[in-house]
């Protein structure tokens, strides 16, 4: 593939501006001073592809448009993120409950099926992020020769707690960790783009971007949203995944603020809700996150 040149703002913006892009809700100018001083070209020119092209020319697309986008992926990932974070600690607390109440584990044994289990993988990534730890080293010093499974939940990443959910559900099968087990691997596709900033407002219909297979859970929500036909689609997959999880494991008051947020995104999505009526992506991908919204 040919090397690109390097492109000023100003060239950028007309470079939007022939391939269809307008500047009637926002001006030129004002383009070029947001991607100098609120995001960059490369982030909020994605947002494009949600707009059809006729040839080589996007349809009823105004650079405003790909700023609204832009504000709209920056709030939704940041409820996504929070949802995700306070779902993985009560997932973890509720593991934590019931390692704690079986007289069949003794906190420490665990730790070496931990270690033998998958291969030893996931136990080295949390080992190492025990060892270099930035501010917990004492802990480590402290712990380092015989390390209580708590101590341990502590430096998993989401990634290995769902292989160490996965590794004692197996064993026991408690019902309240069912769900986590069906369904948190989903949730974690969500949390890994939102922390890393991916744009998460883009291919959600894609036909390269679906799953062959869903669980029967996922199925089940879907069916309960009408959304059947959508319930491959990965990021849809994931949002009822993730949604579901909050529900069953976070606490009422925790979850309630969570709505609230949501209910405001929804509210903040209507601002331009006249001037996406022609556009079926957008308007099937708020139509599709309201009903995931209004089951769970």
């Amino acid at each position: 593939m040919a090397r690109q040149n390097k492109m000023s703002h100003r060239e950028l913006i007309n470079h939007l501006e022939n391939k269809g892009v307008t500047f009637q809700q926002c001006t030129k100018g004002q383009a070029i001073n947001f991607i100098d001083r609120n995001n960059y070209y490369y982030k909020i020119s994605a947002f494009r592809k949600n707009f059809t092209k006729r040839g080589d020319k996007y349809q009823n697309l105004d650079f405003e448009y790909l700023k609204d986008l832009a504000s709209l992926d920056f709030r939704i990932r940041n409820i996504l993120l929070n949802i995700s974070i306070n779902t993985e600690h009560f997932i973890k607390t509720e593991l934590t409950r019931q390692i704690d109440n079986n007289p069949k584990e003794d906190g420490y044994d665990i730790v070496k099926k931990f270690k033998d289990f998958e291969g030893e993988k996931y136990y080295k990534i949390t080992w190492r992020k025990f060892k270099k730890s930035r501010y917990q080293n004492d802990m480590y010093i402290k712990r380092r020769d015989n390390v209580p499974y708590w101590v341990l939940l502590e430096h998993m990443d989401y990634g290995c707690l769902m292989q160490f959910l996965k590794m004692y559900y197996e064993k026991y099968k408690p019902k309240s960790l069912k769900k986590a087990y069906e369904l948190g691997d989903n949730a974690r596709f969500i949390r890994n783009a939102c922390a890393h900033n991916s744009v998460f407002l883009l291919n959600i219909f894609k036909d390269d971007n679906k799953l062959e297979n869903v669980s029967a859970s996922v199925t089940t929500l879907a069916s309960q949203a009408n959304l059947l036909k959508y319930k491959n689609f990965k990021k849809v997959n994931d949002l009822l995944s993730l949604f579901a999880l909050a529900k069953v494991y976070c606490s009422p008051d925790v979850y309630k603020y969570q709505k609230e947020d949501i209910k405001n995104f929804l509210i903040r999505c209507q601002r331009h809700k006249e001037d996406y009526k022609k556009n079926i992506e957008l308007t099937k991908m708020f139509v599709i996150f309201q009903k995931i919204v209004a089951i769970l």
